[in-house]
């Protein structure tokens, strides 16, 4: 029986374990803490291999939300992203409404402008958080959620996706029950485009500056909670050399041609951009007709929480593009188990591809990290160019900026600005090699692979002096 502090850990699918389970964190925690993990989905061989390192495992609570909460939790998204000020907010917006009918867009005004009538009223903020707490007391089930909680009898919690709603009302029920809880924001985009996180931590782990800086206009009520940046431990896999197989050994792997550059087109989830196989395409053909010398071959990535089937007809009828397929997913896509062999194909595809496409997605941070050229498109050619102003809209949402402005990443406009970024970077690929370096420096805050330690320094800091003893909620 051991004596350590317990530290209720909820892992809600394939990123967190990636970020827990691979980086070592989990060892790390458990030389002091006793972690006690809840998995959001059932995978014996990943229970056993937790188990083995020394955690507890048992599912994570379901949680059950009434109609009549979800009404109230809609009010909050609206006042909650008036408060945010996020230019993401209007583009993500737009882009998200842009297949729907007249009668849909007319419907979601009329509710976001009585919303906006009801939000005006003095007092509304105070009273509408009163109205949600009133009814997530009494229409979901976070009691018998809490009740639960108690009896893991843990210490304290972290969290790595509280916008997940699982996890949320997992952590809410620790913090009804008194139970200190730390988040360590899995991603540098999720304060801005997650939604309203109903949740103050009693300490915030955060990637980057400009994390700090959201967390502060976003949630004022968060200003008596310590924060530490300690950047994204996901990727120090990227300075560890242990992680690249050799090139040729990649070729073959991969099935790759031995001497052909290779283009590497991380596809996105269909919902960011859904003409992104236009994209792909588009390539192929230039290829094809000579375009762009050297007769490249196109390694497609896809998003592992992209459905195969958008990209099937492209890839049908290409002639240059070799498909890899990301990590073995399950039913539901995000719930898998990340292992040691998916990041060395991933690090080595980063570590040895000639030239990185990808919309607006993390990925051109990792290809940054390697100092290969980032292209990023933002266009739309096909009639009617029915998602042209979206495209270029996603580089100019809040958490790209920095990424957008580092002179780090080339945003093109058209097919015939894509194919000369392409040629331009085979011939040059030291071009906007500073660029690169400046996004890095801007979105992960440290360039040693270290980041893991610092969220293990920070988690210890939190578990010595955080002593939550009210409940923040009284049901």
């Amino acid at each position: 029986m051991t004596n350590k502090p317990r530290l209720l850990i909820p892992l809600t699918g394939a990123f967190c374990v990636r970020y827990a389970l691979r980086t070592g964190l989990l060892d790390r925690i458990s030389e002091y803490a006793q972690p006690v993990i809840l998995l959001g989905w059932h995978d014996p061989e990943l229970e056993q291999e937790l188990e083995q390192g020394g955690a507890e495992v048992h599912p994570l609570p379901k949680p059950h939300f009434s109609k009549r909460y979800s009404r109230i939790r809609n009010l909050f998204e609206v006042w909650h992203t008036a408060r945010l000020a996020s230019p993401s907010s209007a583009i993500d917006k737009r882009r998200n409404r842009v297949d729907w009918g007249l009668g849909l867009r007319s419907r979601r005004a009329l509710h976001e402008a009585f919303a906006k009538i009801i939000l005006c009223l003095p007092s509304s903020g105070r009273l509408l958080r009163a109205a949600e707490q009133k009814h997530l007391c009494e229409d979901t089930n976070l009691g018998s959620v809490t009740d639960w909680v108690r009896s893991l009898h843990v210490d304290a919690a972290l969290s790595l996706t509280p916008f997940i709603k699982s996890e949320e009302m997992t952590i809410r029920a620790c913090l009804t029950a008194g139970i200190p809880a730390c988040a360590a924001i899995l991603s540098f985009d999720n304060l801005t485009t997650r939604g309203w996180i109903p949740i103050v931590f009693d300490q915030y782990l955060l990637w980057n500056r400009y994390n700090e800086t959201e967390l502060r206009r976003g949630y004022p009520e968060a200003v008596g909670s310590p924060v530490s940046i300690v950047g994204p431990a996901q990727l120090d896999f990227y300075w560890d050399d242990s992680y690249i197989w050799n090139e040729p050994e990649w070729r073959a792997r991969l099935n790759l041609p031995k001497n052909r550059p290779v283009l590497l087109f991380g596809g996105g989830p269909v919902s960011i951009v859904p003409h992104e196989p236009h994209w792909l395409t588009q390539l192929d053909g230039a290829i094809e007709r000579a375009e762009i010398p050297g007769k490249p071959v196109i390694l497609f990535r896809r998003h592992p929480l992209d459905p195969v089937e958008r990209w099937k007809p492209a890839i049908a009828q290409a002639k240059h593009v070799v498909n890899d397929e990301p990590w073995r997913v399950g039913a539901v896509p995000q719930e898998c188990n990340i292992k040691r062999a998916d990041l060395e194909r991933l690090v080595s595809t980063l570590k040895h591809s000639h030239v990185h496409i990808n919309t607006s997605s993390t990925l051109t941070i990792d290809g940054a990290v390697f100092d290969r050229p980032q292209i990023g498109p933002a266009y739309d050619d096909r009639p009617g160019s029915p998602y042209d102003r979206i495209a270029y809209e996603l580089y100019l949402r809040e958490h790209y900026l920095p990424i957008t402005n580092s002179g780090g990443l080339e945003v093109v406009r058209s097919r015939s600005a894509l194919v000369a970024a392409i040629c331009s970077a085979l011939s040059d690929p030291n071009r906007l090699c500073e660029g690169r370096k400046r996004l890095v420096r801007e979105i992960c805050t440290y360039t040693d692979g270290k980041c893991t330690e610092r969220v293990n320094a920070g988690i210890r800091s939190f578990m010595n002096s955080s002593h939550r003893v009210e409940a923040v909620l009284h049901c």
